[in-house]
């Protein structure tokens, strides 16, 4: 079975934008450089007399503390000011902030009228964010089409996770043809991108065979892609096919050991596995009993994992 990771959302903050208003530019250069008092310095003047795009920055400084204490009220009130006067990147801000929650009070119709406007001006990212809540009637009535609408506009203007929602979208035939062909041409351009999930996607696609006859060697690749890219389930499907005969450099537990230092029930499992029978590591029982106790203990693990972790605990046991 193909276990195609439908991840819609990466980290619900963003990284902010911002617009190149030739007055705000020094302040800009300054933010970007991590000379936030400067920038603040530089800006403060600008957004006193109404420049958006300084508001706009200087929000963004007291959003996250950088160069002043961090002040919330204060960041919404100069994103709500420049918002007002039609600044597309501070109707994203206060539209991630109404849908988080982290601060003030989550309001999904809120954040659905803020990215509205913002996607109205050609803002990829809030398209991409709209395009979500409509998936999931979040603030929103749900609406398949509308979302796919919107997906397909943010990755036509080079959005790398919109460009994984229209793969995932034809993967499901939900809101367009199913076409694994189609899936696979967006998540190239995803992985392209830099996207780690749409790389461990692809690599699915063509170890399943959906595309043709299973192409190990291109699986592999793409799994690579992915485990650099620092995706855990990318790290075991990479282990998993070294282990079964893909030509690496590296040994299985090397990437299982990765994976399971980045949290993942699976890769935890194995490397347990790896740990208890000395394979690629020294003979590690008691690590490996403590690898198995993370995943009884997660409530995430999957349950099916859950109950071979527990076999793997008890044979370990015997082992006393």
């Amino acid at each position: 079975m193909i276990r195609f990771l439908a991840v819609f959302l990466g980290s619900l903050l963003a990284s902010a934008a911002f617009a190149q208003d030739e007055r705000a530019g020094e302040a800009i250069d300054h933010l970007f450089n991590g000379e936030y008092e400067e920038a603040l310095n530089a800006a403060a003047p600008l957004a006193e007399a109404g420049n958006a795009d300084a508001q706009h920055l200087i929000a963004y400084l007291y959003e996250n503390g950088f160069g002043v204490e961090k002040d919330l009220q204060r960041a919404v009130d100069l994103y709500i000011t420049a918002a007002r006067a039609g600044h597309p990147d501070a109707q994203f801000s206060l539209a991630e902030l109404a849908l988080s929650g982290d601060g003030v009070e989550r309001n999904a119709e809120t954040a659905a009228g803020w990215y509205r406007l913002a996607a109205r001006q050609g803002h990829a990212r809030a398209k991409l964010r709209l395009g979500v809540m409509y998936a999931e009637g979040d603030g929103v009535p749900p609406n398949r089409a509308r979302s796919v609408e919107l997906f397909r506009e943010a990755a036509n203007a080079g959005d790398p996770e919109a460009q994984r929602n229209i793969a995932i979208a034809h993967l499901s035939g939900l809101g367009v043809r199913q076409d694994y062909r189609l899936a696979a041409d967006w998540f190239e351009k995803s992985a392209g991108a830099g996207d780690a999930v749409s790389a461990y996607n692809l690599g699915l696609l063509f170890q399943s065979g959906a595309l043709g006859a299973p192409d190990r060697e291109t699986a592999a690749a793409h799994f690579r892609a992915g485990a650099s890219g620092g995706f855990a389930p990318a790290m075991v499907a990479l282990g998993l096919l070294i282990h079964d005969g893909a030509e690496a450099d590296e040994h299985p537990a090397d990437w299982f050991a990765r994976a399971a230092m980045a949290g993942d029930p699976q890769g935890r499992f194995l490397y347990a596995i790896a740990l208890s029978e000395g394979d690629g590591r020294e003979k590690d029982v008691a690590s490996a009993r403590l690898l198995i106790d993370d995943i009884l203990a997660d409530p995430a693990a999957d349950e099916g994992l859950k109950r071979d972790a527990e076999k793997l605990r008890r044979r370990l046991g015997r082992q006393d």
